[in-house]
């Protein structure tokens, strides 16, 4: 295992043959491990719902509560960062979201994080 990697933990579920097959041909195409985009995808899952289901309006016993759209994920969250890229583009952008950009090293397209987007409850 290389410096500054966490332990990973093997698992396994069930899913669909066909649906598996497209899956990995699709990986295969962007050149990426079907196990680092499921890991993606989970880790994306639960930023956004690990303070509950983003459908469900707890607002009578929270108060309002107002969310930002993350660009990447379309992920809803109480606070962003407001992040300037490469190409120019400013875009609200969540911490999963911002630090796998962040991880590409070289090739990362961050140019500066501008400062957090908080939203008043």
């Amino acid at each position: 295992m290389t410096e500054g990697m966490k332990p990973k933990t093997r698992t396994t579920f069930y899913i669909e043959p066909n649906l598996l097959k497209t899956f990995k041909q699709i990986c295969q195409r962007e050149d990426e491990s079907m196990s680092r985009k499921i890991e993606q995808y989970i880790a994306r899952y639960v930023a956004v719902h690990s303070s509950g289901n983003p459908q469900l309006h707890i607002t009578k016993y929270l108060g309002k509560t107002q969310r930002k759209t993350c660009f990447f994920c379309q992920g809803r969250f109480p606070q962003l960062y407001k992040v300037k890229y490469v190409s120019g583009l400013v875009a609200p952008t969540c911490k999963v979201c911002l630090d796998e950009n962040k991880a590409k090293g070289p090739f990362s397209t961050v140019k500066r994080v501008l400062g957090l987007i908080k939203n008043a409850g």
